[in-house]
């Protein structure tokens, strides 16, 4: 695993500065702006008052926006941002050459990406004691080209992904011990996690009430680590959100509708925009923002056969969960029968309200969506009830990945309602949850079968075809992305 994540440094180092044009990650400009004011001695961001640096402007919209502009990424707590300064003050000491200055805080998000996987390797092989599917799994992941491009440029993504690798490590540890301390690095990955990005808020309440029913203690003792637990998860996030009541009064970071939610209007918004479809493709790679589009947004979503791989596994992992929670739902019988009942409902109500009447190029598609909406409901006895450790761990993970879901579907329609059009519909926005995602589907799915020969062979296959996936995504569709519009 540390021959992978070191060939992965070199490969999103390579893409961060030979290969990815500047601001071709998402918000790169913003992020950029915000560890430049700190390297000058500039202070925090102030939503609403931070403006991006007229030469990081001038570059970024290629002269077409006046200034000053303002920084839009400045409500984000800045953890990332106070790390990647020290790397931009350090470049400065050795040139003054702007294509290097601007990348420069690449390498943090490169750094992290490589670090994560091995995070991720420790927290899988934690909840599995299965060395070879942990690698595998672990390894996947850094052949996700979303999880590629994101480690060459400076976004927080990815730093957020390693400290929810922390998160996830503390995480199956409590499983098996039970122990206040392994709660306690849980929620030090997630308190890490809040100073990245305020979106760690979510896991956090998920994981501090699986916490509750997993810590040894009882009665107020229990409460009392629980409480304890909850508030270092969210104290760095609670900080932030501190700071921005102080300075303006509201604790709200960013917009909000004023619209009362309705539950009816966020089911017309899902059939009416392909907000799933959307989620799915950018998860796995959305490419290109501003630096090939002369000034303009220029992307493209992963599709066709680069896609097809995606799919084709998401419906095994889907399917595979599915049968693996049915048959370790839980120890108690009667919860295994409900949540099972409910689960299936889920899955005929998904699918026949969103994809009955969708061709038959969507049908694989809606059974996967379908089935990802139902699977949670199956585990819901295994995460809050008895068990082995892995049970609980991987259970566990579905609970998380519900909460993480229901989150950003309110968030998204939320948006819809403020702008008029569908908007955070990033997958990327995942990466929050990424190594409970994993544990949830894939290596849930991968536990159907024993660790022989047979089941290895099929899982480094697996692995290879991401390689040769991701290797021809790159060469044949991205760098000439790139090169088409420089």
């Amino acid at each position: 695993m540390g021959v992978v994540a070191a060939v992965f440094l070199v490969k999103a180092i390579v893409l961060a500065f030979w290969v990815t044009p500047m601001w071709d990650v998402p918000d790169e400009s913003g992020h950029y702006g915000i560890v430049a004011d700190l390297a000058e001695g500039k202070g925090l961001p102030v939503p609403g008052r931070s403006v991006l640096p007229a030469d990081v402007l001038a570059d970024w919209s290629k002269g077409k926006a006046p200034g000053p502009y303002l920084n839009w990424v400045a409500q984000h707590p800045p953890l990332y941002h106070l790390l990647a300064a020290p790397i931009l003050s350090g470049a400065r000491l050795v040139t003054a050459d702007p294509r290097w200055l601007y990348r420069a805080p690449r390498l943090l998000s490169a750094v992290s990406g490589a670090a994560a996987l091995l995070l991720f390797f420790a927290a899988f092989l934690e909840a599995t004691a299965d060395p070879l599917l942990s690698f595998v799994a672990a390894a996947g992941v850094g052949l996700v080209p979303m999880y590629s491009h994101l480690s060459s440029g400076t976004n927080h993504d990815i730093l957020l992904a390693l400290a929810s690798g922390i998160a996830a490590l503390g995480f199956a540890r409590l499983a098996r011990s039970g122990s206040f301390s392994d709660a306690m690095t849980m929620a030090a990955g997630l308190a890490l996690a809040g100073g990245v990005k305020l979106s760690a808020v979510v896991p956090a309440a998920a994981l501090t009430l699986l916490a509750a029913f997993r810590v040894k203690a009882r009665g107020a003792r229990r409460a009392a680590q629980a409480a304890a637990v909850g508030l270092t998860s969210v104290s760095l996030a609670l900080a932030w959100t501190l700071r921005h009541w102080l300075l303006f009064g509201d604790t709200r970071v960013h917009p909000v509708s004023k619209e009362p939610f309705r539950l009816a209007s966020l089911l017309d918004y899902l059939r009416s925009e392909p907000v799933l479809d959307h989620t799915f493709k950018n998860f796995f790679g959305l490419i290109g923002w501003m630096g090939t589009g002369r000034g303009e947004v220029r992307w493209f979503q992963v599709s066709g056969v680069f896609l097809a791989p995606y799919v084709l596994l998401a419906v095994l992992c889907a399917a595979g969960a599915a049968a693996w929670f049915w048959k370790r739902g839980g120890s108690r019988p009667a919860a295994r029968a409900v949540c099972g009942a409910i689960a299936a409902s889920v899955f005929l109500f998904c699918y026949l309200a969103f994809f009955a009447g969708a061709g038959a190029s969507a049908l694989l598609k809606g059974i996967v969506y379908s089935l990802v909406a139902a699977v949670p409901f199956a585990a819901l006895p295994g995460a809050f009830g008895g068990g082995t450790a892995q049970e609980k761990v991987l259970a566990g993970s579905q609970f998380v990945f519900l909460v993480f879901c229901a989150a950003y579907l309110v968030n998204s329609f939320e948006a819809y309602e403020i702008y008029g059009q569908m908007r955070a519909t990033n997958g990327r926005y995942f990466f929050a949850v990424l190594p409970f995602v994993v544990l949830a589907f894939p290596i849930a799915a991968a536990r159907n079968f024993s660790a022989e020969k047979p089941r290895d062979a099929l899982l480094l296959l697996i692995l290879a075809g991401l390689f040769v996936n991701e290797t021809a995504f790159f060469l044949l569709r991205v760098i000439p992305f790139y090169r088409g519009g420089s």
